[in-house]
Protein backbone atom coordinates (compact mmCIF):
# COMPACT_ATOMS: atom_id res chain seq x y z
CA UNK A 1 0.00 0.00 0.00
CA UNK A 2 2.95 2.25 0.68
CA UNK A 3 6.66 2.05 0.02
CA UNK A 4 9.89 3.38 1.45
CA UNK A 5 10.24 5.92 -1.36
CA UNK A 6 6.85 7.38 -0.44
CA UNK A 7 7.87 7.65 3.22
CA UNK A 8 11.18 9.30 2.28
CA UNK A 9 9.46 11.91 0.11
CA UNK A 10 6.93 12.53 2.87
CA UNK A 11 9.71 12.92 5.45
CA UNK A 12 11.57 15.43 3.26
CA UNK A 13 8.47 17.51 2.59
CA UNK A 14 7.46 17.47 6.25
CA UNK A 15 10.94 18.49 7.38
CA UNK A 16 11.01 21.39 4.97
CA UNK A 17 7.60 22.51 6.12
CA UNK A 18 8.51 22.56 9.79
CA UNK A 19 12.05 23.95 9.92
CA UNK A 20 13.13 26.11 12.84
CA UNK A 21 13.39 29.11 10.55
CA UNK A 22 9.79 28.61 9.44
CA UNK A 23 8.63 28.29 13.02
CA UNK A 24 10.49 31.44 14.04
CA UNK A 25 8.87 33.23 11.13
CA UNK A 26 5.44 31.97 12.12
CA UNK A 27 5.80 33.32 15.63
CA UNK A 28 6.23 36.80 14.19
CA UNK A 29 9.88 37.22 15.13
CA UNK A 30 10.70 38.41 11.63
CA UNK A 31 8.51 41.46 12.22
CA UNK A 32 5.42 42.83 10.49
CA UNK A 33 5.55 44.63 7.18
CA UNK A 34 3.48 47.58 6.08
CA UNK A 35 0.94 45.30 4.47
CA UNK A 36 0.34 43.42 7.72
CA UNK A 37 0.07 46.67 9.64
CA UNK A 38 -2.65 47.77 7.26
CA UNK A 39 -4.41 44.43 7.70
CA UNK A 40 -4.39 44.74 11.47
CA UNK A 41 -5.64 48.31 11.20
CA UNK A 42 -8.51 46.99 9.12
CA UNK A 43 -9.38 44.45 11.82
CA UNK A 44 -9.30 47.23 14.41
CA UNK A 45 -11.79 49.20 12.33
CA UNK A 46 -14.03 46.11 12.16
CA UNK A 47 -13.89 45.78 15.95
CA UNK A 48 -14.78 49.47 16.49
CA UNK A 49 -17.77 49.07 14.22
CA UNK A 50 -18.90 45.99 16.12
CA UNK A 51 -18.43 47.79 19.43
CA UNK A 52 -20.90 50.43 18.30
CA UNK A 53 -23.50 47.75 17.66
CA UNK A 54 -22.87 44.95 20.18
CA UNK A 55 -23.62 41.42 19.03
CA UNK A 56 -24.18 38.39 21.25
CA UNK A 57 -23.20 35.10 19.66
CA UNK A 58 -24.60 31.74 20.66
CA UNK A 59 -21.90 29.16 21.46
CA UNK A 60 -22.82 25.51 21.92
CA UNK A 61 -20.47 23.04 23.67
CA UNK A 62 -20.43 19.71 25.50
CA UNK A 63 -17.46 20.33 27.82
CA UNK A 64 -17.96 19.37 31.45
CA UNK A 65 -16.96 20.99 34.72
CA UNK A 66 -16.29 24.71 34.83
CA UNK A 67 -15.97 25.27 31.08
CA UNK A 68 -19.27 27.12 30.78
CA UNK A 69 -18.11 29.67 33.32
CA UNK A 70 -14.76 29.99 31.59
CA UNK A 71 -16.49 30.63 28.26
CA UNK A 72 -18.84 33.17 29.79
CA UNK A 73 -15.87 35.03 31.28
CA UNK A 74 -14.19 34.96 27.88
CA UNK A 75 -17.35 36.41 26.36
CA UNK A 76 -17.30 39.25 28.87
CA UNK A 77 -13.76 40.11 27.81
CA UNK A 78 -14.59 39.95 24.11
CA UNK A 79 -17.66 42.13 24.63
CA UNK A 80 -15.49 44.76 26.30
CA UNK A 81 -12.73 44.57 23.69
CA UNK A 82 -14.52 44.08 20.36
CA UNK A 83 -18.22 44.45 21.12
CA UNK A 84 -18.99 40.77 20.55
CA UNK A 85 -20.22 38.74 23.53
CA UNK A 86 -21.25 35.13 24.05
CA UNK A 87 -24.41 33.33 25.09
CA UNK A 88 -23.01 29.97 26.16
CA UNK A 89 -25.25 26.92 25.75
CA UNK A 90 -23.85 23.79 27.46
CA UNK A 91 -24.89 20.18 26.89
CA UNK A 92 -24.40 17.54 29.59
CA UNK A 93 -22.90 14.82 27.41
CA UNK A 94 -21.58 14.13 23.94
CA UNK A 95 -24.56 12.01 22.84
CA UNK A 96 -27.19 14.67 23.54
CA UNK A 97 -24.89 17.32 22.10
CA UNK A 98 -24.47 15.59 18.77
CA UNK A 99 -28.13 14.59 18.51
CA UNK A 100 -29.17 18.22 19.03
CA UNK A 101 -26.45 20.09 17.20
CA UNK A 102 -26.33 18.15 13.95
CA UNK A 103 -30.00 18.84 13.04
CA UNK A 104 -29.63 22.43 14.25
CA UNK A 105 -26.75 23.07 11.87
CA UNK A 106 -29.12 22.35 8.99
CA UNK A 107 -31.96 24.52 10.29
CA UNK A 108 -31.51 26.95 13.19
CA UNK A 109 -27.74 26.92 13.59
CA UNK A 110 -25.80 28.38 16.52
CA UNK A 111 -23.22 31.02 15.65
CA UNK A 112 -20.30 29.13 17.19
CA UNK A 113 -19.79 25.59 18.44
CA UNK A 114 -17.08 23.20 19.55
CA UNK A 115 -16.25 19.95 17.79
CA UNK A 116 -13.46 17.45 17.17
CA UNK A 117 -10.62 17.97 14.72
CA UNK A 118 -9.20 15.90 11.89
CA UNK A 119 -11.34 13.21 10.33
CA UNK A 120 -13.97 13.72 13.04
CA UNK A 121 -14.71 17.10 11.45
CA UNK A 122 -14.88 15.67 7.95
CA UNK A 123 -18.63 14.96 7.71
CA UNK A 124 -19.55 18.50 8.77
CA UNK A 125 -17.25 19.94 6.12
CA UNK A 126 -18.53 17.57 3.44
CA UNK A 127 -22.11 18.60 4.19
CA UNK A 128 -21.32 22.32 4.11
CA UNK A 129 -22.17 22.89 7.77
CA UNK A 130 -19.06 24.82 8.85
CA UNK A 131 -17.70 28.11 7.62
CA UNK A 132 -14.56 28.41 5.51
CA UNK A 133 -12.03 30.20 7.73
CA UNK A 134 -9.03 29.97 5.40
CA UNK A 135 -8.43 33.72 5.29
CA UNK A 136 -8.46 33.89 9.07
CA UNK A 137 -5.70 31.23 9.16
CA UNK A 138 -3.67 33.08 6.54
CA UNK A 139 -3.91 36.33 8.50
CA UNK A 140 -3.03 34.80 11.84
CA UNK A 141 -0.13 32.71 10.56
CA UNK A 142 1.29 35.89 9.04
CA UNK A 143 0.82 37.85 12.26
CA UNK A 144 2.42 35.10 14.38
CA UNK A 145 -0.77 34.25 16.29
CA UNK A 146 -0.82 30.59 15.25
CA UNK A 147 1.62 27.88 14.18
CA UNK A 148 1.03 26.80 10.60
CA UNK A 149 1.73 23.17 11.49
CA UNK A 150 -1.48 23.09 13.52
CA UNK A 151 -3.64 23.46 10.42
CA UNK A 152 -3.62 19.75 9.50
CA UNK A 153 -6.53 18.97 11.80
CA UNK A 154 -8.66 21.71 10.26
CA UNK A 155 -7.82 21.41 6.56
CA UNK A 156 -9.91 19.76 3.87
CA UNK A 157 -9.21 20.24 0.16
CA UNK A 158 -6.80 23.05 0.95
CA UNK A 159 -9.24 25.07 3.08
CA UNK A 160 -9.47 25.49 6.86
CA UNK A 161 -12.64 25.07 8.92
CA UNK A 162 -12.38 26.10 12.56
CA UNK A 163 -9.56 27.14 14.90
CA UNK A 164 -7.88 25.29 17.79
CA UNK A 165 -9.93 25.49 20.97
CA UNK A 166 -6.75 24.34 22.75
CA UNK A 167 -3.48 22.60 21.86
CA UNK A 168 -2.56 19.63 24.02
CA UNK A 169 1.00 18.54 23.38
CA UNK A 170 1.56 14.87 24.19
CA UNK A 171 4.47 14.56 26.60
CA UNK A 172 5.73 12.31 29.38
CA UNK A 173 4.92 13.63 32.85
CA UNK A 174 7.43 12.58 35.48
CA UNK A 175 7.52 12.78 39.27
CA UNK A 176 10.40 15.13 40.02
CA UNK A 177 10.85 13.91 43.58
CA UNK A 178 10.92 10.26 42.51
CA UNK A 179 13.51 11.08 39.88
CA UNK A 180 15.62 13.02 42.39
CA UNK A 181 15.41 10.24 45.00
CA UNK A 182 16.74 7.75 42.44
CA UNK A 183 19.38 10.17 41.10
CA UNK A 184 18.10 10.09 37.52
CA UNK A 185 17.17 12.72 34.93
CA UNK A 186 14.68 12.80 32.01
CA UNK A 187 16.04 10.69 29.13
CA UNK A 188 17.26 12.17 25.85
CA UNK A 189 17.61 8.85 23.98
CA UNK A 190 15.54 5.68 23.82
CA UNK A 191 18.38 3.68 25.37
CA UNK A 192 18.30 6.05 28.34
CA UNK A 193 14.52 5.64 28.51
CA UNK A 194 14.82 1.85 28.83
CA UNK A 195 17.65 2.14 31.36
CA UNK A 196 15.45 4.49 33.36
CA UNK A 197 12.60 1.96 33.28
CA UNK A 198 14.90 -0.77 34.52
CA UNK A 199 16.19 1.47 37.31
CA UNK A 200 12.70 2.22 38.57
CA UNK A 201 11.51 -1.38 38.23
CA UNK A 202 14.49 -2.56 40.30
CA UNK A 203 13.51 -0.04 42.97
CA UNK A 204 9.92 -1.34 43.12
CA UNK A 205 8.52 1.66 41.24
CA UNK A 206 6.29 1.19 38.19
CA UNK A 207 8.05 2.98 35.31
CA UNK A 208 5.11 3.91 33.05
CA UNK A 209 1.39 4.46 33.18
CA UNK A 210 -0.69 2.78 30.46
CA UNK A 211 -4.29 1.70 30.19
CA UNK A 212 -7.03 0.45 27.90
CA UNK A 213 -9.71 1.70 30.30
CA UNK A 214 -12.24 3.63 28.22
CA UNK A 215 -10.95 1.95 25.01
CA UNK A 216 -9.35 4.94 23.32
CA UNK A 217 -6.20 5.19 25.52
CA UNK A 218 -4.94 1.93 24.00
CA UNK A 219 -3.52 3.91 21.08
CA UNK A 220 -1.24 6.12 23.23
CA UNK A 221 1.86 3.93 23.22
CA UNK A 222 1.05 2.67 19.72
CA UNK A 223 1.16 6.14 18.18
CA UNK A 224 4.22 7.24 20.14
CA UNK A 225 6.27 4.18 19.23
CA UNK A 226 5.37 4.31 15.53
CA UNK A 227 5.98 8.07 15.30
CA UNK A 228 9.35 7.71 17.01
CA UNK A 229 10.34 4.75 14.85
CA UNK A 230 9.62 6.58 11.58
CA UNK A 231 7.73 9.92 11.56
CA UNK A 232 7.18 9.89 7.81
CA UNK A 233 5.75 6.39 8.02
CA UNK A 234 3.33 7.51 10.76
CA UNK A 235 2.15 10.29 8.46
CA UNK A 236 1.77 7.88 5.55
CA UNK A 237 0.04 5.24 7.66
CA UNK A 238 -2.63 7.56 9.01
CA UNK A 239 -3.25 8.89 5.49
CA UNK A 240 -3.74 5.43 3.99
CA UNK A 241 -0.46 5.53 2.05
CA UNK A 242 1.24 2.73 3.97
CA UNK A 243 0.28 -0.60 5.52
CA UNK A 244 -0.03 -1.54 9.17
CA UNK A 245 2.01 -4.64 8.37
CA UNK A 246 4.98 -2.68 6.96
CA UNK A 247 8.33 -2.97 8.81
CA UNK A 248 8.15 0.28 10.85
CA UNK A 249 4.80 -0.74 12.38
CA UNK A 250 6.06 -4.24 13.12
CA UNK A 251 9.21 -2.84 14.77
CA UNK A 252 7.14 -0.48 16.92
CA UNK A 253 4.78 -3.23 18.03
CA UNK A 254 7.66 -5.55 18.86
CA UNK A 255 9.25 -2.80 20.97
CA UNK A 256 5.91 -2.35 22.78
CA UNK A 257 5.59 -6.10 23.28
CA UNK A 258 9.03 -6.18 24.86
CA UNK A 259 8.10 -3.39 27.26
CA UNK A 260 4.89 -5.16 28.27
CA UNK A 261 6.71 -8.44 28.86
CA UNK A 262 9.37 -6.59 30.90
CA UNK A 263 6.66 -5.43 33.31
CA UNK A 264 7.18 -1.70 32.75
CA UNK A 265 3.48 -0.72 32.94
CA UNK A 266 0.66 -0.23 35.39
CA UNK A 267 -2.23 -2.73 35.23
CA UNK A 268 -4.05 -2.02 31.98
CA UNK A 269 -7.45 -1.63 33.63
CA UNK A 270 -6.33 1.37 35.71
CA UNK A 271 -8.03 4.75 35.42
CA UNK A 272 -4.97 6.92 34.91
CA UNK A 273 -6.74 10.12 35.95
CA UNK A 274 -7.71 8.55 39.28
CA UNK A 275 -5.68 5.54 40.41
CA UNK A 276 -2.81 6.46 38.11
CA UNK A 277 -2.54 9.96 39.54
CA UNK A 278 -2.72 8.56 43.07
CA UNK A 279 0.21 6.25 42.39
CA UNK A 280 2.08 9.04 40.65
CA UNK A 281 1.56 11.39 43.60
CA UNK A 282 2.72 8.74 46.07
CA UNK A 283 5.89 8.05 44.11
CA UNK A 284 5.05 4.46 43.19
CA UNK A 285 4.52 5.40 39.51
CA UNK A 286 7.32 7.36 37.86
CA UNK A 287 5.97 8.51 34.49
CA UNK A 288 2.66 9.01 32.65
CA UNK A 289 2.56 9.80 28.90
CA UNK A 290 -0.46 11.98 28.15
CA UNK A 291 -1.62 15.27 26.66
CA UNK A 292 -0.95 18.46 28.59
CA UNK A 293 -4.65 18.67 29.48
CA UNK A 294 -4.02 15.74 31.85
CA UNK A 295 -2.51 18.21 34.30
CA UNK A 296 -5.99 19.05 35.52
CA UNK A 297 -6.11 15.65 37.24
CA UNK A 298 -2.64 16.07 38.74
CA UNK A 299 -3.22 19.60 39.98
CA UNK A 300 -6.57 18.46 41.36
CA UNK A 301 -4.66 15.91 43.42
CA UNK A 302 -2.56 18.69 44.92
CA UNK A 303 0.51 18.35 42.68
CA UNK A 304 2.31 21.55 41.67
CA UNK A 305 3.82 21.90 38.17
CA UNK A 306 7.61 22.12 38.09
CA UNK A 307 7.68 21.43 41.85
CA UNK A 308 6.11 17.97 42.12
CA UNK A 309 6.13 17.08 38.45
CA UNK A 310 7.67 18.10 35.15
CA UNK A 311 7.35 16.96 31.55
CA UNK A 312 9.65 15.86 28.76
CA UNK A 313 9.09 14.93 25.14
CA UNK A 314 9.55 11.21 24.54
CA UNK A 315 12.84 10.45 22.74
CA UNK A 316 12.86 8.71 19.37
CA UNK A 317 12.95 4.91 19.41
CA UNK A 318 15.00 4.73 16.23
CA UNK A 319 18.39 6.45 16.77
CA UNK A 320 18.62 7.07 13.01
CA UNK A 321 15.63 9.43 13.24
CA UNK A 322 16.99 12.89 13.93
CA UNK A 323 13.75 14.81 13.40
CA UNK A 324 12.27 16.30 16.57
CA UNK A 325 8.61 15.35 16.61
CA UNK A 326 5.63 15.66 18.91
CA UNK A 327 1.99 14.59 18.89
CA UNK A 328 -0.56 17.35 19.26
CA UNK A 329 -4.27 17.12 20.04
CA UNK A 330 -6.61 19.94 19.14
CA UNK A 331 -10.34 20.45 19.59
CA UNK A 332 -12.30 22.73 17.26
CA UNK A 333 -13.99 26.06 17.84
CA UNK A 334 -15.78 27.03 14.67
CA UNK A 335 -18.59 28.98 13.06
CA UNK A 336 -21.71 27.47 11.51
CA UNK A 337 -21.88 28.11 7.78
CA UNK A 338 -25.53 29.15 8.13
CA UNK A 339 -25.14 31.13 11.33
CA UNK A 340 -27.01 34.42 11.41
CA UNK A 341 -23.97 36.43 12.52
CA UNK A 342 -21.16 34.97 10.44
CA UNK A 343 -19.16 38.20 10.18
CA UNK A 344 -19.27 38.72 13.94
CA UNK A 345 -18.41 35.05 14.50
CA UNK A 346 -15.36 35.40 12.28
CA UNK A 347 -14.31 38.54 14.13
CA UNK A 348 -14.65 36.73 17.46
CA UNK A 349 -12.55 33.81 16.24
CA UNK A 350 -9.90 36.22 14.99
CA UNK A 351 -9.86 37.92 18.39
CA UNK A 352 -9.75 34.50 20.09
CA UNK A 353 -6.38 33.78 18.47
CA UNK A 354 -4.88 37.00 19.85
CA UNK A 355 -2.71 37.20 22.96
CA UNK A 356 -5.38 38.55 25.33
CA UNK A 357 -7.90 35.78 24.66
CA UNK A 358 -5.32 33.02 24.38
CA UNK A 359 -3.73 33.94 27.69
CA UNK A 360 -7.05 34.18 29.53
CA UNK A 361 -8.36 30.96 28.01
CA UNK A 362 -5.13 28.98 28.42
CA UNK A 363 -4.89 29.94 32.09
CA UNK A 364 -8.55 29.06 32.64
CA UNK A 365 -8.47 25.55 31.14
CA UNK A 366 -4.83 24.92 32.08
CA UNK A 367 -3.71 23.73 28.67
CA UNK A 368 -1.62 24.79 25.71
CA UNK A 369 -2.80 27.31 23.13
CA UNK A 370 -2.37 27.89 19.42
CA UNK A 371 -0.66 31.26 19.91
CA UNK A 372 3.09 30.68 20.45
CA UNK A 373 3.79 34.20 21.68
CA UNK A 374 2.01 33.98 25.04
CA UNK A 375 3.27 33.04 28.49
CA UNK A 376 0.90 31.02 30.65
CA UNK A 377 0.72 30.78 34.43
CA UNK A 378 1.45 27.06 34.33
CA UNK A 379 5.24 26.86 33.78
CA UNK A 380 5.03 23.34 32.36
CA UNK A 381 2.70 24.46 29.57
CA UNK A 382 4.90 27.43 28.75
CA UNK A 383 8.11 25.36 28.80
CA UNK A 384 6.73 22.70 26.44
CA UNK A 385 5.34 25.30 24.01
CA UNK A 386 8.64 27.18 23.95
CA UNK A 387 10.57 23.96 23.37
CA UNK A 388 8.32 23.07 20.42
CA UNK A 389 8.86 26.47 18.81
CA UNK A 390 12.50 27.13 19.67
CA UNK A 391 13.74 23.65 18.77
CA UNK A 392 11.65 23.32 15.61
CA UNK A 393 9.55 20.28 16.51
CA UNK A 394 7.44 18.78 13.75
CA UNK A 395 3.75 18.63 14.70
CA UNK A 396 1.80 15.41 14.11
CA UNK A 397 -1.89 14.87 14.71
CA UNK A 398 -2.99 12.49 17.42
CA UNK A 399 -3.94 9.08 16.00
CA UNK A 400 -7.55 9.45 17.19
CA UNK A 401 -8.08 12.39 14.81
CA UNK A 402 -5.45 11.67 12.15
CA UNK A 403 -7.17 8.75 10.42
CA UNK A 404 -10.77 7.95 9.40
CA UNK A 405 -13.11 7.26 12.29
CA UNK A 406 -14.06 3.67 11.28
CA UNK A 407 -10.37 2.70 11.33
CA UNK A 408 -9.37 4.16 14.67
CA UNK A 409 -12.58 3.17 16.44
CA UNK A 410 -11.88 -0.48 15.61
CA UNK A 411 -8.11 -0.27 15.92
CA UNK A 412 -8.28 0.75 19.58
CA UNK A 413 -10.15 -2.47 20.38
CA UNK A 414 -7.51 -4.59 18.65
CA UNK A 415 -4.76 -2.66 20.43
CA UNK A 416 -6.49 -3.14 23.79
CA UNK A 417 -6.60 -6.89 23.16
CA UNK A 418 -2.91 -6.82 22.31
CA UNK A 419 -2.09 -5.03 25.57
CA UNK A 420 -3.82 -7.77 27.54
CA UNK A 421 -2.45 -10.64 25.44
CA UNK A 422 0.67 -9.49 23.56
CA UNK A 423 1.34 -12.78 21.86
CA UNK A 424 1.51 -11.98 18.15
CA UNK A 425 1.89 -8.31 17.19
CA UNK A 426 1.78 -9.10 13.47
CA UNK A 427 -1.65 -10.72 13.83
CA UNK A 428 -2.93 -7.57 15.55
CA UNK A 429 -1.49 -5.37 12.81
CA UNK A 430 -3.06 -7.57 10.14
CA UNK A 431 -6.49 -7.17 11.76
CA UNK A 432 -6.13 -3.39 11.68
CA UNK A 433 -4.76 -3.44 8.13
CA UNK A 434 -7.74 -5.46 6.88
CA UNK A 435 -10.24 -2.88 8.12
CA UNK A 436 -8.01 0.03 7.02
CA UNK A 437 -7.74 -1.37 3.50
CA UNK A 438 -11.50 -1.74 3.30
CA UNK A 439 -12.11 1.82 4.53
CA UNK A 440 -9.61 3.45 2.18
CA UNK A 441 -10.99 1.37 -0.70
CA UNK A 442 -14.50 2.61 0.04
CA UNK A 443 -13.19 6.15 -0.12
CA UNK A 444 -11.86 5.58 -3.60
Amino acid sequence: MGNNADWTRSRSAHSRGMSRRDLMRRTGQAGLGAGMAALLAGHAADYRALAQDPTVLSLYHDKTGPWTGYLEALGQTSAAEIGVGLEVVPYPDTTSYQSTLLPALQADAPDLFTWWSGFRLEDLVTNGLVADLSQLWTDNIASGNILEGLNAGFTFHGKQYGVPLHVSYWVVFYNKKTFAANNVAPPTTWAEMITLADTFKSAGITPFGATQDGRWPSFIWFEELILRTDPAFYQALTAGQASYTDPPAVAAMQAWQGMIEAGYFTPFDIDLSDGGVSQFASGTLAMIPFGTHFQGAMIGAGLVPEVDYGAFIMPNVNPAVTDKVIINETAVLTAAATGKNLDASTSFLNWFLGATAQTQWGNAINDGMANPTITLQNPTNTAIAQTVVNEGYGLYQRYWEASPVPIVESAVDFLAQFMLNPGDPIATLQQIQDLAAAEWSNRG
